[in-house]
């Protein structure tokens, strides 16, 4: 009973997990096409990601007011509940760069796209390594996550850089450049709530607290 009561909510998290991943990779799209109509899906479709969220955090809970837990279980019960906060916030930030997207749609939407698709790449490889370390139970990809949070913020780095640059020489475009800037913050904080879940997840498997972005 209880080994599949464990593995039904590990389940939910998977669930929950690809569901605020899909709102991240619709709402790079929606970047990408500068598509504001795009975007307003995301943020309609936060609300079943939070449902999710509530559902999830109850229910490992529950584990624990009702089947007296071992050590061992009580660990695993800790990372499921933050691992579903970090999913929470990642869901937050898909929203945040909707928001962003749709605000945007209010420019001229004349500013080119820099290489902030290739740091929406990055974040993806970093949340999909980070995903399926947890669903698969497999801690060895997760020592990569250091060299991959380094190439998100070079790139968050760059785009900031290539932005200031270019508002010096055509500062009429400060309102679209404000929310390039919104964005990126977005991209970047996905990374560090995708490496939080790798931490939370080798702490599950080893007991041992690990900074994997340092």
């Amino acid at each position: 009973m209880q080994t599949h009561s464990f593995e039904q909510v590990k389940q939910q998290i998977i669930e929950l997990a690809y569901m605020v991943r899909g709102h991240f990779l619709q709402a790079t799209q929606a970047f990408e096409q500068k598509n504001a109509e795009l975007a307003r899906e995301v943020t309609a479709q936060d609300e079943e990601a939070n449902a999710l969220t509530d559902s999830v955090s109850k229910h490992s809970l529950s584990l624990i007011a009702l089947q007296a837990p071992v050590a061992g279980d009580m660990r695993t019960v800790g990372a499921y509940l933050k691992i579903v906060t970090d999913l929470e916030r990642i869901g937050d930030q898909a929203v945040d760069m909707a928001d962003a997207i749709i605000r945007m749609d209010k420019t001229d939407k004349t500013l080119p796209l820099f290489t902030i698709m290739d740091m929406a790449d990055a974040v993806k490889g970093i949340l999909d390594t980070t995903i399926q370390a947890f669903e698969k139970e497999d801690i060895n990809p997760l020592h990569t996550l250091n060299d991959m949070d380094d190439v998100i913020d070079g790139l968050h780095r760059r785009n900031v850089e290539m932005l200031e640059s270019l508002l010096e020489k055509e500062p009429q475009h400060f309102r679209e450049a404000i929310q390039y800037i919104k964005l990126l913050h977005a991209l970047e904080r996905i990374g560090d709530h995708a490496t939080n879940i790798g931490e939370w997840t080798l702490y599950m498997k080893t007991g041992h607290i690990a900074d994997l972005n340092h």
